[in-house]
Protein backbone atom coordinates (compact mmCIF):
# COMPACT_ATOMS: atom_id res chain seq x y z
CA UNK A 1 0.00 0.00 0.00
CA UNK A 2 1.28 3.59 -1.11
CA UNK A 3 0.86 6.20 1.28
CA UNK A 4 0.65 9.15 -0.02
CA UNK A 5 2.28 12.19 1.38
CA UNK A 6 -0.43 13.88 2.95
CA UNK A 7 -2.17 11.00 5.10
CA UNK A 8 -2.50 10.89 8.45
CA UNK A 9 -1.53 8.75 10.74
CA UNK A 10 -4.73 8.27 11.68
CA UNK A 11 -6.22 7.49 8.23
CA UNK A 12 -3.12 4.80 7.63
CA UNK A 13 -3.83 3.24 10.98
CA UNK A 14 -7.49 2.91 10.23
CA UNK A 15 -6.86 1.72 6.70
CA UNK A 16 -4.92 -0.96 7.75
CA UNK A 17 -7.32 -2.21 10.63
CA UNK A 18 -10.09 -1.62 8.38
CA UNK A 19 -8.40 -3.69 5.44
CA UNK A 20 -7.71 -6.58 7.74
CA UNK A 21 -10.91 -9.41 8.61
CA UNK A 22 -9.84 -9.30 12.34
CA UNK A 23 -11.63 -7.49 14.49
CA UNK A 24 -10.14 -4.80 17.30
CA UNK A 25 -10.03 -7.38 19.95
CA UNK A 26 -8.66 -10.37 18.11
CA UNK A 27 -5.87 -7.88 16.99
CA UNK A 28 -5.26 -7.13 20.75
CA UNK A 29 -5.25 -10.77 21.68
CA UNK A 30 -2.79 -11.81 18.75
CA UNK A 31 -0.45 -8.67 19.22
CA UNK A 32 -0.21 -8.65 22.77
CA UNK A 33 -1.25 -4.86 22.41
CA UNK A 34 -4.05 -3.44 24.66
CA UNK A 35 -7.54 -3.29 22.91
CA UNK A 36 -7.48 0.97 24.58
CA UNK A 37 -4.40 1.40 23.24
CA UNK A 38 -5.14 -0.04 19.91
CA UNK A 39 -7.70 2.51 19.73
CA UNK A 40 -6.03 5.36 21.03
CA UNK A 41 -3.61 4.44 17.53
CA UNK A 42 -6.20 4.85 15.69
CA UNK A 43 -7.03 8.37 17.04
CA UNK A 44 -3.27 9.47 16.21
CA UNK A 45 -3.23 10.08 20.13
CA UNK A 46 0.25 8.57 20.96
CA UNK A 47 2.67 10.90 20.51
CA UNK A 48 5.83 8.61 20.37
CA UNK A 49 4.94 5.04 19.52
CA UNK A 50 8.00 2.36 20.18
CA UNK A 51 9.09 0.08 17.75
CA UNK A 52 8.26 -2.94 19.30
CA UNK A 53 4.56 -2.20 19.15
CA UNK A 54 4.65 -1.07 15.88
CA UNK A 55 6.08 -4.37 14.78
CA UNK A 56 3.52 -6.33 16.91
CA UNK A 57 0.51 -4.65 15.33
CA UNK A 58 2.22 -5.66 11.96
CA UNK A 59 2.18 -9.02 12.63
CA UNK A 60 -0.97 -8.74 13.89
CA UNK A 61 -2.06 -7.07 11.08
CA UNK A 62 -0.24 -9.85 8.70
CA UNK A 63 1.76 -7.20 6.99
CA UNK A 64 4.45 -8.21 4.33
CA UNK A 65 8.02 -6.74 5.46
CA UNK A 66 7.31 -3.99 2.35
CA UNK A 67 4.20 -3.09 4.45
CA UNK A 68 5.92 -2.78 7.75
CA UNK A 69 8.54 -0.25 6.25
CA UNK A 70 5.71 1.97 4.88
CA UNK A 71 4.01 1.97 8.60
CA UNK A 72 7.37 2.40 10.09
CA UNK A 73 8.20 5.59 7.42
CA UNK A 74 4.82 6.89 8.53
CA UNK A 75 5.60 6.76 12.69
CA UNK A 76 8.94 8.46 11.54
CA UNK A 77 10.92 5.47 12.21
CA UNK A 78 13.80 3.54 9.65
CA UNK A 79 13.16 0.70 7.36
CA UNK A 80 13.26 -2.66 8.79
CA UNK A 81 17.27 -3.73 9.67
CA UNK A 82 18.87 -7.48 10.84
CA UNK A 83 18.61 -5.72 14.59
CA UNK A 84 15.09 -5.60 14.44
CA UNK A 85 14.80 -9.55 14.04
CA UNK A 86 14.80 -9.68 18.14
CA UNK A 87 11.83 -7.82 18.53
CA UNK A 88 10.21 -9.89 15.79
CA UNK A 89 11.61 -13.40 17.94
CA UNK A 90 9.88 -11.74 21.15
CA UNK A 91 6.58 -10.58 19.38
CA UNK A 92 6.36 -14.28 18.50
CA UNK A 93 7.00 -15.10 22.06
CA UNK A 94 4.22 -12.99 23.56
CA UNK A 95 1.97 -13.39 20.87
CA UNK A 96 -1.40 -14.96 21.84
CA UNK A 97 -3.75 -17.33 19.58
CA UNK A 98 -7.70 -16.46 19.50
CA UNK A 99 -10.58 -18.59 18.85
CA UNK A 100 -11.34 -16.82 15.61
CA UNK A 101 -9.20 -17.88 12.45
CA UNK A 102 -6.56 -15.17 11.74
CA UNK A 103 -5.04 -15.44 8.11
CA UNK A 104 -1.27 -15.82 7.14
CA UNK A 105 -0.90 -14.61 4.11
CA UNK A 106 2.97 -14.26 4.43
CA UNK A 107 6.33 -17.20 5.36
CA UNK A 108 7.71 -15.02 7.66
CA UNK A 109 4.36 -14.81 9.31
CA UNK A 110 3.48 -18.44 9.58
CA UNK A 111 7.11 -19.05 10.68
CA UNK A 112 6.40 -16.86 13.35
CA UNK A 113 2.71 -18.55 14.31
CA UNK A 114 4.71 -21.81 14.62
CA UNK A 115 7.46 -20.48 16.40
CA UNK A 116 4.68 -18.88 18.56
CA UNK A 117 2.75 -22.15 19.11
CA UNK A 118 6.16 -24.33 19.61
CA UNK A 119 7.25 -21.79 22.49
CA UNK A 120 4.46 -23.45 24.95
CA UNK A 121 5.33 -27.10 25.89
CA UNK A 122 3.42 -30.18 25.51
CA UNK A 123 2.45 -32.63 22.63
CA UNK A 124 3.14 -31.89 19.13
CA UNK A 125 1.73 -33.21 15.94
CA UNK A 126 2.48 -32.45 12.46
CA UNK A 127 0.60 -33.43 9.04
CA UNK A 128 2.86 -32.24 6.30
CA UNK A 129 4.08 -33.42 2.59
CA UNK A 130 7.60 -33.30 4.04
CA UNK A 131 9.42 -33.71 7.25
CA UNK A 132 8.99 -31.02 9.87
CA UNK A 133 10.53 -27.98 8.37
CA UNK A 134 12.70 -26.54 11.22
CA UNK A 135 14.99 -28.87 10.14
CA UNK A 136 15.84 -27.84 7.00
CA UNK A 137 19.59 -27.48 6.82
CA UNK A 138 20.47 -23.79 7.47
CA UNK A 139 21.18 -22.43 4.42
CA UNK A 140 18.29 -24.24 2.19
CA UNK A 141 15.70 -21.68 2.66
CA UNK A 142 18.14 -18.96 1.22
CA UNK A 143 18.76 -21.33 -1.99
CA UNK A 144 15.10 -22.15 -2.50
CA UNK A 145 13.57 -18.64 -1.64
CA UNK A 146 15.83 -16.45 -3.83
CA UNK A 147 12.90 -14.45 -5.06
CA UNK A 148 12.18 -13.70 -1.45
CA UNK A 149 15.54 -13.24 -0.15
CA UNK A 150 16.27 -10.63 -2.72
CA UNK A 151 12.92 -9.36 -2.04
CA UNK A 152 13.50 -7.69 0.94
CA UNK A 153 16.81 -6.86 2.94
CA UNK A 154 16.15 -8.81 6.08
CA UNK A 155 14.00 -11.80 4.54
CA UNK A 156 17.04 -14.43 4.77
CA UNK A 157 18.31 -13.91 7.84
CA UNK A 158 14.90 -13.10 9.27
CA UNK A 159 13.51 -16.62 8.28
CA UNK A 160 17.25 -18.28 9.14
CA UNK A 161 16.89 -16.84 12.65
CA UNK A 162 12.93 -18.17 12.91
CA UNK A 163 14.13 -21.48 11.87
CA UNK A 164 16.99 -21.80 14.28
CA UNK A 165 14.83 -20.71 16.89
CA UNK A 166 12.34 -22.82 15.97
CA UNK A 167 14.73 -25.81 16.09
CA UNK A 168 15.88 -25.35 19.73
CA UNK A 169 12.44 -25.04 20.86
CA UNK A 170 11.15 -28.46 19.20
CA UNK A 171 13.98 -30.05 20.53
CA UNK A 172 13.81 -28.96 23.74
CA UNK A 173 9.92 -29.93 24.11
CA UNK A 174 11.39 -33.41 22.56
CA UNK A 175 12.63 -34.19 26.35
CA UNK A 176 9.72 -34.21 27.89
CA UNK A 177 7.08 -34.32 25.41
CA UNK A 178 5.84 -36.67 22.48
CA UNK A 179 6.04 -35.44 18.84
CA UNK A 180 4.71 -36.95 15.73
CA UNK A 181 5.27 -36.25 12.19
CA UNK A 182 2.76 -37.93 9.76
CA UNK A 183 3.81 -37.89 5.99
CA UNK A 184 2.50 -39.76 2.89
CA UNK A 185 4.73 -42.06 2.27
CA UNK A 186 4.58 -41.18 -2.20
CA UNK A 187 4.71 -37.43 -0.78
CA UNK A 188 7.91 -38.46 0.77
CA UNK A 189 9.53 -40.18 -2.33
CA UNK A 190 8.26 -37.35 -4.46
CA UNK A 191 10.27 -34.90 -1.99
CA UNK A 192 13.27 -37.01 -3.43
CA UNK A 193 12.66 -38.29 -6.89
CA UNK A 194 10.58 -35.82 -8.27
CA UNK A 195 13.11 -32.87 -7.59
CA UNK A 196 15.19 -32.12 -11.12
CA UNK A 197 17.57 -29.75 -9.56
CA UNK A 198 20.61 -31.12 -8.40
CA UNK A 199 20.96 -28.27 -5.64
CA UNK A 200 17.70 -28.12 -4.44
CA UNK A 201 17.88 -32.12 -4.30
CA UNK A 202 20.94 -32.04 -2.20
CA UNK A 203 19.47 -29.70 0.44
CA UNK A 204 16.48 -32.44 0.75
CA UNK A 205 18.55 -35.01 1.38
CA UNK A 206 20.18 -33.08 3.94
CA UNK A 207 16.96 -32.56 5.42
CA UNK A 208 16.03 -36.06 5.28
CA UNK A 209 19.61 -36.56 6.88
CA UNK A 210 18.61 -34.57 9.69
CA UNK A 211 15.42 -36.35 10.17
CA UNK A 212 16.98 -39.36 11.07
CA UNK A 213 19.55 -37.95 13.19
CA UNK A 214 16.35 -36.69 15.07
CA UNK A 215 14.70 -40.39 14.86
CA UNK A 216 17.77 -41.54 16.11
CA UNK A 217 18.36 -39.41 18.88
CA UNK A 218 14.97 -38.78 20.67
CA UNK A 219 12.84 -41.73 21.33
CA UNK A 220 9.75 -39.21 22.09
CA UNK A 221 10.17 -38.03 18.07
CA UNK A 222 7.48 -40.62 15.84
CA UNK A 223 7.59 -40.57 12.58
CA UNK A 224 4.63 -42.04 10.52
CA UNK A 225 4.56 -42.66 7.21
CA UNK A 226 1.34 -43.42 6.01
CA UNK A 227 -0.44 -45.29 3.56
CA UNK A 228 -2.90 -42.70 1.97
CA UNK A 229 -2.14 -38.97 1.59
CA UNK A 230 -4.14 -37.42 4.34
CA UNK A 231 -7.35 -34.43 3.44
CA UNK A 232 -4.60 -31.08 4.99
CA UNK A 233 -1.76 -30.13 6.02
CA UNK A 234 -1.59 -29.05 9.57
CA UNK A 235 0.56 -28.75 12.81
CA UNK A 236 -1.43 -29.01 16.19
CA UNK A 237 0.51 -27.84 19.39
CA UNK A 238 -1.57 -29.75 22.26
CA UNK A 239 -2.01 -27.20 25.78
CA UNK A 240 -1.00 -28.66 29.26
CA UNK A 241 -4.17 -29.12 31.74
CA UNK A 242 -1.94 -27.59 34.24
CA UNK A 243 -0.57 -24.67 32.25
CA UNK A 244 -4.37 -23.78 31.20
CA UNK A 245 -2.83 -23.07 27.68
CA UNK A 246 -5.52 -24.55 25.41
CA UNK A 247 -4.65 -26.40 21.92
CA UNK A 248 -3.14 -24.07 19.40
CA UNK A 249 -3.98 -25.00 15.63
CA UNK A 250 -1.80 -23.71 12.65
CA UNK A 251 -3.38 -24.80 8.92
CA UNK A 252 -1.40 -24.50 5.83
CA UNK A 253 -4.03 -26.21 2.98
CA UNK A 254 -4.95 -29.09 1.11
CA UNK A 255 -2.55 -31.88 0.85
CA UNK A 256 -0.58 -31.78 -2.22
CA UNK A 257 -3.08 -34.97 -3.56
CA UNK A 258 -5.94 -33.22 -2.35
CA UNK A 259 -8.73 -32.87 -5.12
CA UNK A 260 -9.87 -30.19 -3.59
CA UNK A 261 -8.10 -26.59 -4.46
CA UNK A 262 -7.16 -23.59 -3.11
CA UNK A 263 -8.51 -20.74 -4.67
CA UNK A 264 -6.55 -18.26 -3.44
CA UNK A 265 -2.83 -17.86 -4.25
CA UNK A 266 -2.24 -15.71 -1.42
CA UNK A 267 -3.58 -17.15 1.61
CA UNK A 268 -1.13 -19.52 3.18
CA UNK A 269 -3.23 -20.74 6.22
CA UNK A 270 -4.27 -19.51 9.38
CA UNK A 271 -4.00 -19.66 13.23
CA UNK A 272 -6.20 -20.36 15.66
CA UNK A 273 -7.41 -21.87 18.77
CA UNK A 274 -10.79 -22.43 18.26
CA UNK A 275 -12.34 -25.74 19.85
CA UNK A 276 -15.02 -26.52 17.23
CA UNK A 277 -12.24 -26.11 14.48
CA UNK A 278 -9.86 -27.87 16.28
CA UNK A 279 -12.13 -30.68 17.44
CA UNK A 280 -12.27 -31.34 13.30
CA UNK A 281 -8.94 -31.82 13.18
CA UNK A 282 -8.29 -34.30 15.79
CA UNK A 283 -11.68 -36.82 14.19
CA UNK A 284 -9.31 -35.95 10.69
CA UNK A 285 -6.23 -36.99 12.72
CA UNK A 286 -8.12 -40.29 14.03
CA UNK A 287 -8.63 -40.91 10.47
CA UNK A 288 -4.76 -40.54 9.87
CA UNK A 289 -3.76 -42.75 11.87
CA UNK A 290 -5.44 -45.53 10.84
CA UNK A 291 -3.83 -45.70 7.92
CA UNK A 292 -0.33 -45.77 9.47
CA UNK A 293 2.51 -48.29 7.57
CA UNK A 294 2.97 -50.58 10.41
CA UNK A 295 6.16 -51.84 8.08
CA UNK A 296 7.73 -48.42 9.59
CA UNK A 297 6.58 -48.81 13.45
CA UNK A 298 10.08 -50.37 14.05
CA UNK A 299 12.62 -47.77 14.01
CA UNK A 300 15.52 -49.95 12.32
CA UNK A 301 13.13 -50.44 9.51
CA UNK A 302 11.82 -46.63 9.13
CA UNK A 303 15.52 -45.37 9.21
CA UNK A 304 16.76 -48.08 6.37
CA UNK A 305 13.97 -46.88 4.44
CA UNK A 306 14.92 -43.48 4.18
CA UNK A 307 18.73 -43.87 4.21
CA UNK A 308 17.78 -46.04 0.70
CA UNK A 309 15.41 -42.85 -0.20
CA UNK A 310 18.28 -40.05 0.06
CA UNK A 311 20.42 -42.78 -1.96
CA UNK A 312 18.25 -42.94 -4.82
CA UNK A 313 19.77 -41.88 -8.13
CA UNK A 314 17.55 -40.49 -10.82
Amino acid sequence: MIVPKNNTRKKYIRDLMDRNPATRNQIATISGLSNPYIKELERDNINSVGRDKLLSLSIALDLRLAEIDELLTVFDRSKLNVNDIPLFLNVAQMCQFSSALHPINDSYTFDLMLLSAEAKQGPHTIVSASPASCFRHEGHRLYSEKALVNAHPIYGELVTTINRERRQLFLMNLNNHIVENFICEHCLEEYIQNCDEDEEKSWRIKHIRNIINIINGFDNFNFYLTRKCPGFIFALKSGLAASNNPDKLIFSGFSPHSKATKESRSLIGFATQSKAVILNIKNELDLIRTSINPEYLNREKLVDFLEQLIQFKK
